[in-house]
């Protein structure tokens, strides 16, 4: 039994799993005291390696934290101490640079998604109270515009190279480096000596609004210091890791898992070039750690499986496979040595990927373990800091999302006969509350300290945790039984020619609820497959047969009924998961007008 990571009580109504850790931590307070652990520790070893141009760049521990002393030096010398500083750009050592400097004794950091709407932008700017910007040159245009506009923003900062006939209030990072040096050199200890509040807000992060409208969650730093410690007690890493940096850092499992977790462990942070040079930049900045999200994962997969079929090597790789898992189960690990040449082929030096903010097939996980490469799947929000529950280097229990990580507690709200119900979590890594909405934080978090996710699941006897589904998603059917659509769209996503697929309940117009999906095609796979594209008719007929073959192992009232598809890939958020509100407002609006039913409508291509 895995309860040595543990302990199991029960209050009042509740059975509480509470993390106990696998590994000895070493906790921190706030970010400053984490960075100048790290800068003691590790001193010149590469912290950073990023390319430009065609040169690759590094930066030491040391020199990033004289670096993060000389702008937060010049930061409070234009007055920005105290303030509220928005950053967005592409993920890049300066984007780094830029967080570094707010969040270690200046003022609130207001990371923004580089790949929202500038209406959207600059609403999140206003509501935010944003009185500065670091922005790459990627959103010049947008900032000159801003700033004739709005009155409120006192700087804005370029990571990159801006013309001498910028407004006054323009700047750049570069520049406030050579200021900020000057200062220290000159005596100017307003930064470096700079006490920080650990209770105090420190970052506002507006979540992706996949339901709704974007929540505003207001962290402190003790929020992300004891999540990030909390990691430490499930997985090890070590200094001579490299870490590719592909997530979006305005998203807290980047933000906190990515860059401070790293950070507080003295691995070196490479940043990638964008998701189709991923498989270039893990071998030429040898990688041995992925942050990601399920997506990226399948795909890597995807693509490794079919690798595997053109060599015509599928029937030595299983015989491999289970050669190795004889010899693992005697303690012998040979397994990075038998499929050396295709971990060759993905990273060589690739050897841990976590994997968080959605569902993983467990094909996914049981593959990658075949090789030798570890996926750790893990759960959280952005209002826990994020990271909730995680499996870790001694349980990998795949299907679940692992256990709460050290000092996390974790229950089920209301659970049905079945042991399902709402997850709920409370620990120092729950957020301060929902920015300027009173009423949203009490519906959220209840008198017991409680955050309750909507996310549905149950726990077992090891204190894992299994996800079925977000509670706003959750397909109702007339019988009463409930469905969840992620679980229906990982197994459609394994069919061959499916990309991806959303799920909903169709009420039909008899009211009864029925289980529907969207399958999205990948033209590139079905030509090889078939030599062309199959005509409408013929894919239909095709899906309806993997469909019909899936539906034998689905209970009669959970089948899939009615399928309609599209070479259109869905609407999703920067971490890659699925806007459904958006997705069922454009099927209804296809169904409405075409004048059909979905019943009518199925097979059909939109």
């Amino acid at each position: 039994m895995a309860k040595n990571g543990i302990s199991i009580t029960n209050e009042k109504d509740k059975r509480i799993v509470k993390g106990l850790g696998y590994y000895e931590i070493s906790p921190v307070e706030n970010i400053k005291e984490l960075l100048k652990a790290s800068i003691d520790t590790f001193r010149d070893k590469t912290a950073f390696i990023y390319k430009s141009g065609t040169d690759i760049i590094t930066k030491s521990y040391n020199s990033f934290g004289a670096e993060v002393a000389a702008l937060g030096t010049a930061l409070h010398s234009i007055g920005l101490k105290g303030k509220r500083i928005a950053v967005i750009s592409e993920n890049r050592y300066k984007w780094a640079l830029s967080f570094f400097s707010i969040v270690s004794g200046t003022g609130i950091a207001v990371p923004l998604d580089k790949h929202l709407p500038e209406v959207e932008i600059e609403k999140l700017i206003i509501r935010g109270e944003v009185d500065a910007i670091f922005y790459s040159n990627h959103f010049d245009a947008q900032m000159l515009s801003l700033a004739e506009r709005m009155n409120s923003i006192e700087y804005f900062i370029c990571m990159d190279d801006i013309g001498e006939n910028y407004p006054t209030n323009f700047t750049t990072i570069d520049r406030l480096l050579v200021q900020g040096e000057s200062l220290i050199k000159n005596g100017d200890r307003s930064f470096t000596e700079a006490s920080v509040d650990s209770e105090k807000l420190s970052v506002l992060l507006f979540t992706s609004g996949t339901t709704s409208i974007s929540k505003g969650v207001m962290l402190n730093q003790r929020n992300i210091c004891a999540d990030v410690s909390a990691v430490s007690s499930a997985i090890k890493v070590m200094p001579n890791d490299v870490h590719l940096s592909l997530l979006p850092l305005h998203h807290t499992f980047e933000l906190s898992v990515g860059m401070i977790f790293m950070i507080k462990n003295g691995i070196t942070i490479a940043y990638s070039e964008g998701i189709k040079h991923i498989a270039k930049n893990l071998k030429e900045f040898n990688v041995t750690i992925l942050v990601v999200v399920p997506a990226i994962l399948e795909a890597m997969y995807k693509k490794m499986k079919e690798g595997i079929k053109k060599s015509g090597k599928s029937r030595q790789v299983a015989i491999l496979a289970k050669v190795s898992k004889g010899l693992k189960s005697i303690k012998i690990d040979l397994r990075r040595k038998f499929f050396k040449r295709i971990l060759d082929q993905m990273g060589p030096g690739l050897r841990l990927a976590v994997s968080g903010a959605a569902p993983i097939d467990k094909e996914i996980i049981e593959g990658f373990d075949m090789l030798g490469l570890k996926v750790i799947q893990g759960y959280g929000l952005t209002e826990t800091s994020p990271v909730v529950a995680a499996n870790n280097d001694f349980y990998n229990k795949a299907g679940t999302v692992g256990q709460p990580l050290f000092g996390i507690e974790t229950a089920i709200y209301n659970p049905d006969e079945n042991g399902m119900g709402e997850i709920i979590t409370r620990g120092r890594n729950v957020m301060m509350g929902y920015y300027n909405d009173e009423a949203a934080t009490k519906e959220s978090i209840d008198e017991e300290g409680w955050f309750h996710t909507g996310d549905l699941g149950y726990i077992d006897d090891e204190g894992f945790i299994t996800i079925t589904g977000r509670a706003k998603s959750m397909i109702v059917l007339t019988n009463g039984k409930k469905a969840f659509p992620e679980e229906y769209e990982t197994i459609l996503n394994n069919i061959e020619g499916i990309k991806e697929s959303f799920v909903w309940g169709n009420e039909a117009p008899d009211g009864d609820i029925q289980v529907c999906a969207k399958l999205v095609l990948n033209e590139d796979v079905l030509k090889e497959k078939y030599g062309r594209i199959p005509s409408e008719k013929e894919l239909a007929d095709i899906m309806q047969q993997e469909i019909k073959t899936l539906n034998r192992d689905i209970p009669q009232y959970k089948i899939i009924r009615y399928f309609i598809m599209s070479y259109e890939e869905l609407v999703k958020t920067t971490t890659l998961k699925i806007k459904r509100p958006v997705e069922y407002k454009k099927v209804k609006e296809n169904l409405d007008n075409a004048g059909l039913t979905m019943r009518k409508a199925n097979g059909k291509l939109f």
